[in-house]
């Protein structure tokens, strides 16, 4: 599988990139190689889509080359190469980012910001904000994905897509189409990224069930901080909506 590492530069993480499809046929040596590298004194996070990781010397003592080494040796079943365009000289200093100084900086953890993410998108769901609810659960839901992955556990996508694969193979019968893992995973997720970003290739103008869409979209956020131990302040509240205006 081929890798590219990109140094840390500044204040700035470094990178290993690779491609998400090809990563699929080596998730074990991958998550094996994760933990080799985080004995190592390196801070390393996987991100959610599965393409790469960000990572740090929490040491701040290595430089590029010791950085090199130590990958190439934690993922030596992996062609790694490396690519300097963005790094800058190891002695350089960068200014600090300006700030407005109305509160300090705060240390948070990815679980603690993907549940204030589904925490909000519920609020605005009750509320009838639902385009930014669809969002913000998306959002959620991508920060839960990327924690189960890095547990070495498998998201609500991943477990409903073998069940997929499962009815498949026991029936013999082309169950939810012919629909590839891509295919799918790419419907479960158009809706989102569709309300996120637009270019050149984009209608002006998006036919949508945003009641829908926001509703599935917490679920599955839902559904992923369950997996991890977590839920909502505010889930029974939902639920409780839900029952009195959708289910009754």
């Amino acid at each position: 599988m081929k890798v590219i590492l990109k140094p840390p530069r500044g204040n700035y993480y470094g990178n290993l990139l690779w491609n998400k499809d090809e990563a699929e046929k080596f998730s074990s040596q991958l998550h094996s190689s994760i933990g080799k590298i985080r004995s190592l004194g390196y801070y390393a996070s996987p991100f959610p889509e599965g393409d790469g990781l960000a990572f740090g010397d929490e040491s701040k003592t290595k430089k590029n080359a010791d950085m090199v080494g130590d990958f190439r040796k934690c993922l030596d079943w992996a062609d790694i190469s490396v690519d300097l365009t963005f790094s800058v000289p190891e002695k350089s200093e960068r200014s600090q980012p300006p700030t407005l100084g109305f509160e300090d900086e705060s240390l948070l953890s990815k679980a603690d910001i993907g549940l204030a993410q589904l925490e909000d998108a519920i609020f605005l769901f009750i509320n009838g904000r639902r385009i930014s609810a669809v969002t913000l659960a998306g959002a959620a839901d991508g920060i839960f994905s990327g924690l189960l992955k890095q547990q070495g556990q498998t998201s609500l996508a991943e477990d409903t897509w073998s069940h997929i694969e499962k009815v498949r193979e026991i029936t013999g019968l082309f169950y939810a189409g012919d629909r590839t893992k891509k295919d799918a995973f790419n419907e479960w997720n158009d809706a989102r990224n569709r309300l996120k970003h637009h270019d050149g290739r984009d209608e002006e103008h998006l036919r949508i069930n945003v009641f829908d869409e926001a509703y599935f979209a917490i679920e599955r956020a839902s559904l992923g901080a369950e997996k991890l131990g977590l839920k909502a302040a505010n889930h029974q509240e939902y639920k409780n909506w839900l029952i009195s205006n959708v289910f009754m």
